[in-house]
């Protein structure tokens, strides 16, 4: 007689369904072929979800004392078997973990119905509540005990304390996680934090990301081009690997084996335990982070939207477009949500009431998308799962804190109120926005970056870079630019969320306030006799006397943000740059004098900026991303006879694989620029008898990798001075073991 549906056992799992009446594995609703010791082992694990099963238990239950078997290979080719069914694999497990010659774990959230799985084996020896390694015991890492010291080395963090974060780890990714799944919860376990150190002769960086399984840590070094390495960091025994070149943020396949990130214009992929690289596609401008999910999809951002490509390699297709009308100027960091086709990603946008959080979807067109902002926020969003599996949280930054909020990945809305997770949390900006230096796992682990408070020192260089001295008081300064006599330094200075104009007189080292204004005001240009200085105030331009407490006079205003960029010698045209969403960047020319009515100098397709113009007034160096890159161009300059436009004919590139903020010497012959590392660049011009430039040199010292690290060159192009980073030696990365266990509630 068939048994009714009320006596029927079954438990669920991601897609699978396993029915112990029937003994039938269903995925999707379709049947798996599964033997029956191989299901046998499934429902022992399903029993104990989380605890130890142990090969003893396993050999008493498939087979008697009196049964002669090879037990080893047997049970191996069973769970080999039930794997191979589960699409799981033994190097990265989502279901069945084998705990080395001891037994196996069931990893896996479940789902039971008619009745818990822990009924399920009546009369099965029971496993152990938990299991603890012999090294956890004795060390000061385990779950009761105070956080560990931070980690001085990563010699001292092998040698000394391998055994003890593999401990820690053994039992917040393997029990205690897991644990949570039960009917009935114990007591959640605390929250854990330990310290990875930097690599020997590197410095860590704030592009991070944590393996889907909790246990690899993929990071970028800092530092110069040529010194910024793709490193993984594993977290179970303190080993750090060397893997490959690479630029901007990595991402993981979500089995946990590969790492995605991009090199030289190709987005590639290579395994976490070493190996060649391998293309996946061309990439369609910058860098903007990249997710994968479990139906090999790949999806990245771009300046011009996210794309999605199959992980196994093709052509990007769009799938979101950056839109002129919401003042819109990059899409980036996506992160899947648990259904596989929905995602959260950032739009970076000039209108702060439109940049921030949304939702997307892979399949959908780039008009089809959302245009309902979740959450704003200037940095990028990371979803993590809870125990509950209709809820998760989404991870996003707020003034440097790090907050947590429920969200319901069902209704594909928030819950409830954010939550601070940590606070002073770095990032690639500056501690204005961009990418934010933390990372979760599926299984309640979180690492980040503390951030430095920005403090730079105002250095003096020498062309082979030796410290030639030191000028004014330590602060946050974003920009600055010195006096045709070399007497003064204009410096654009942030405290807080607005920024101020500060002169400093060299002579006496002393610092006068130029600017008093409650918003962001920057780009300081000096006037040919140092007279004057125009500066951006908002979306405003303005004009103000440097030796006088008067109001500014100003000088233009638009929707759009103008940056002040350069004054010509004779004191007639004003170079400035437009950031507008629907042409990127643009290049105009305001006359100081007559009617001062814009004039467009370049206007493109692509993004120009960055514009300098030569001593002689005759030729504008600028910056265009036309190769898909920033690079150092030249062009020439003239006025037409009626003064409505300009000739720019001709253009030379200057740089070589990238190059930003072009800065002349006073005789015009040599132009200096910052490469993609800070590394600052010299390049020998010559515009007589007929334009040439020589080969970019590097000089022997850098001025940063962000925009807002300011510098400049004295007239004769001999000293440089350059507002320097003052740290107090590398920051480690910090790992929070069960951080969800932390939050207020």
């Amino acid at each position: 007689m068939e048994k009714s549906s009320e006596e029927m056992r079954v438990v669920r799992f991601g897609p699978f369904e396993a029915n112990f009446t029937t003994v039938e594995l269903r995925k999707h609703g379709m049947r798996v072929k599964l033997q029956d010791q191989p299901f046998q082992v499934l429902k022992m694990l399903l029993a104990q979800p989380g605890q130890l099963v142990t090969r003893e238990q396993i050999r008493r239950s498939l087979w008697s004392s009196d049964t002669f078997v090879d037990f080893d290979n047997g049970l191996n080719a069973a769970v080999n078997r039930l794997r191979e069914a589960l699409g799981d694999s033994a190097e990265s497990p989502r279901y069945v973990e084998t705990l080395a010659r001891r037994g196996y774990r069931w990893m896996a959230p479940l789902e039971a119905t008619r009745s818990s799985p822990a009924n399920l084996l009546a009369g099965t020896p029971a496993g152990p509540s938990a299991v603890e390694p012999e090294a956890f015991k004795k060390s000061s890492l385990s779950p009761q005990a105070s956080a560990p010291a931070a980690l001085v080395s990563h010699r001292k963090l092998r040698e000394n304390l391998a055994w003890s974060v593999a401990a820690v780890l053994a039992i917040a990714l393997t029990v205690v996680v897991p644990h949570r799944f039960r009917e009935k919860q114990s007591a959640p376990a605390q929250p854990v934090r330990f310290q990875i150190p930097a690599p020997e002769n590197a410095t860590l960086g704030p592009f991070l990301k944590l393996s889907p399984d909790g246990r690899k840590l993929a990071f970028e070094t800092a530092g110069r081009a040529e010194t910024r390495r793709l490193w993984v960091h594993f977290l179970e025994s303190g080993e750090s690997r060397d893997l490959t070149a690479a630029e901007g943020s990595p991402f993981w396949s979500p089995d946990s084996r590969f790492i995605g990130y991009a090199s030289q214009g190709k987005l590639r992929k290579i395994e976490a335990t070493g190996g060649p690289p391998q293309t996946v596609a061309d990439l369609p401008g910058e860098w903007g982070a990249g997710a994968w999910n479990q139906d090999g999809v790949i999806v990245f951002g771009s300046p011009s939207g996210l794309f999605r490509v199959p992980a196994s390699g093709g052509v990007p297709v769009q799938i979101t477009a950056v839109n002129p009308v919401r003042r819109e100027t990059f899409h980036y960091c996506p992160t899947f949500l648990p259904d596989r086709q929905h995602f959260l990603y950032r739009h970076a946008s000039f209108d702060k009431e439109m940049s921030g959080i949304y939702l997307g979807s892979v399949d959908a067109k780039p008009e089809q998308q959302s245009s309902k902002i979740l959450i704003a926020s200037n940095w990028q969003p990371v979803y993590a799962p809870s125990s509950d599996p209709s809820i998760g949280y989404l991870l996003f930054m707020r003034e440097g804190t790090l907050m947590a909020q429920p969200f319901d990945n069902r209704g594909m809305e928030l819950k409830g109120q954010a939550t601070p997770v940590v606070e002073q949390v770095g990032d690639n900006g500056g501690g204005s926005g961009g990418y934010g230096a933390f990372s979760a796992s599926t299984n309640d682990v979180l690492v980040y970056l503390r951030g430095a408070t920005p403090n730079r020192q105002l250095t003096w260089y020498d062309r082979q870079g030796k410290v030639l001295g030191t000028a004014g008081e330590p602060g946050d300064y974003q920009g600055l630019v010195l006096s045709p006599d070399g007497t003064r330094v204009a410096l654009s200075k942030r405290s807080g969320q607005a920024s101020d104009i500060w002169l400093l007189d060299l002579s006496r080292d002393t610092s006068t306030r130029f600017t008093f204004g409650s918003e962001i005001v920057s780009d300081p240009v000096w006037s040919p006799d140092g007279s004057r200085i125009i500066f951006r105030s908002g979306n405003g331009l303005y004009q103000k006397l440097a030796n006088s407490m008067k109001d500014a006079e100003l000088l233009l205003k638009s929707r759009e943000v103008q940056h002040a960029e350069s004054w010509s010698r004779d004191g007639r045209f004003l170079l400035y740059d437009v950031s507008d969403p629907k042409m990127n960047g643009e290049i105009w020319v305001l006359p100081l004098e007559g009617d001062k009515k814009p004039v467009p100098f370049l206007v493109t397709e692509f993004s120009e900026g960055d514009a300098s113009f030569s001593p002689d007034g005759h030729w504008v160096a600028y910056t265009s991303d036309e190769s898909g890159h920033l690079e150092i161009y030249m062009r020439s300059f003239e006025m037409n006879s009626a003064r409505t436009a300009v000739e720019a004919s001709g253009k030379w590139q200057i740089s070589s694989g990238y190059g930003v903020d072009p800065r002349w010497r006073n005789d015009g012959r040599e132009l200096y620029y910052r490469a993609r590392d800070g590394q600052l660049m010299a390049v020998e011009i010559a515009t007589n008898p007929q334009f040439r430039s020589g080969k970019p040199q590097a000089l022997g010292f850098a001025a940063g990798t962000s925009s807002s690290f300011g510098w400049d060159s004295t007239a004769d192009g001999r000293r440089f001075l350059v507002a320097a980073p003052k740290t107090n030696g590398p920051e480690p990365y910090t790992v929070i073991l069960n951080w969800q266990a932390g939050l207020k509630r």
